[in-house]
């Protein structure tokens, strides 16, 4: 008998994120609009997924 018990780890499914979804939600925060923002990205499937992917797109002033 073991102290600790392995449980197998969930099966993870890779996530589609509409990339042209992200865009427009960078472009909402590039522009001040977080608001409108996050209604592009509450309107999908995957809120959190596509919120990480318009970091990519988001302008950053150095």
């Amino acid at each position: 008998m073991s102290l600790f018990r392995r449980r197998p780890k969930p099966a993870t499914q890779p996530v589609a994120v509409d990339l042209d979804v992200a865009r427009r939600a960078a472009a909402a925060v590039n522009r001040g609009d977080v608001d409108e923002a996050d209604r592009i990205v509450n309107a999908t499937s995957n809120p959190q997924a596509h919120a990480f992917a318009a970091f990519r797109f988001i302008d950053v002033e150095d």
